[in-house]
């Protein structure tokens, strides 16, 4: 007689492809085989494209868009919190109507659907935190959190920023999957030049550092290419990369917008190293690792959770959060040679840290030993 597969219900706070929607990919991709996973996205946090709802739907897991209540701090006011009141229960109804053993949910945005699996009696549930709490987020999110069986943490960094009990946060750190495919021309286009190759790959957010960045640039006289990936997400936080590169970088030539790509790889490929200068905290940043994984260095503010990847001049560099200074000096030092001798050291740093294969396990051994799937 075959044996029903339990159901686990993946809650995410968003449908983009960014750092937290890749690690749903990884989570998925881990739990998949031993699972019926559906995947709930929410309607209001998109990129306009859906890749993540498509990225999911061509890997066979079922995902649906669903209005629900994510904590977001543009809705932390009077008229959000009535429209969260309204929401509560139909998503009760709703979580009883698909019959989940296990909610797990991917960001602390989630956290409100802890509570709402309990009235809905759903066994079990599991956070997996991904974002530093700020003290003033921290009280409420600490609450909600008791209403989950167990909570996973991507880093040192996010679990102490929760204040939590260290023995009641399990850590798992993130991973990238194994390179497939070839650089694009575009990327081939940039091959031979003299001096270092830089890249940015994030979200256009006001926090991730792209004007520290640019005036860093120009402070160190423009010391190679730099290209800029990504987009402005929707919100009042996205900030305007072309006109941050007009305002402050005096040779317009050494600085490329890219913009969105579907093959990010491809330009990991072609530069000599990855910065993240995050002018705030980080929990992780995905980055770093997909540069180790290409053997590329990493040049990275203190921010967190990217300070626990990199290692001082060995993989990377790390420079003080908003230091014009400090980051122009380290790019108008270092020369090409050295960082890609650091981008070997951050290869091996990778094999040994943040396979797919390692995170997989990591996640199979996390829920297991809470909901064992036999």
């Amino acid at each position: 007689m075959v044996k029903t597969r339990k159901k686990l219900l993946i809650i995410h706070s968003s449908d983009e492809l960014y750092g937290s929607d890749r690690i749903l990919l990884e989570v998925a991709e881990a739990l998949k085989d031993d699972w019926n996973l559906e995947v709930w996205l929410p309607v209001d946090h998109q990129d306009g494209e859906q890749r993540l709802f498509n990225e999911l739907r061509r890997r066979q897991v079922a995902v649906i868009h669903i209005d629900m209540p994510i904590l977001r701090r543009s809705l932390m006011n009077p008229k959000g919190l009535t429209r969260f009141a309204g929401l509560f229960p139909g998503m009760v109804r709703r979580m009883r109507a698909a019959h989940a053993d296990h909610v797990y949910l991917m960001t602390a945005a989630c956290l409100l659907f802890a509570p709402l699996a309990r009235l809905a009696g759903v066994p079990h549930v599991t956070a997996h935190l991904q974002e530093p709490w700020g003290t003033r987020e921290a009280f409420i999110l600490r609450k909600l959190s008791f209403f989950a069986d167990h909570r996973l943490a991507i880093s040192q960094t996010v679990a102490s920023s929760t204040g939590l009990r260290s023995d009641s946060v399990s850590i798992v750190h993130n991973a990238v999957p194994r390179l497939a495919g070839s650089p694009n021309p575009e990327a081939a286009l940039i091959e031979g030049f003299e001096q270092p190759l830089y890249l940015i790959a994030s979200r256009w957010n006001g926090h991730k550092g792209h004007e520290t960045l640019l005036r860093a640039w120009e402070t160190a006289g423009h010391p190679g290419k730099l290209f800029i990936l990504g987009s402005a997400p929707q919100g009042n936080d996205s900030v305007d990369v072309p006109d941050l590169v007009r305002r402050h970088v005096s040779d317009p030539n050494s600085v490329q917008i890219v913009g969105q790509v579907e093959s990010p790889e491809a330009w990991f490929d072609a530069v000599d190293c990855m910065i993240l200068p995050t002018d705030t905290i980080e929990g992780c940043g995905l980055v770093v690792i997909e540069a180790f994984r290409h053997g590329k260095a990493a040049i990275v503010s203190d921010s967190g959770g990217p300070a626990e990847v990199v290692s001082h001049k060995e993989n990377g560099l790390i420079f003080t959060p908003k230091d014009v200074a400090g980051l122009a000096r380290l790019m108008k030092t270092t020369t090409k040679a050295e960082l890609q001798a650091m981008g070997a050291q951050g290869r091996r740093c990778y094999e040994r840290n943040y396979t797919p294969e390692r995170f997989h396990q990591a996640i199979r051994a996390e829920v297991s030993r809470l909901d064992p799937v036999v």
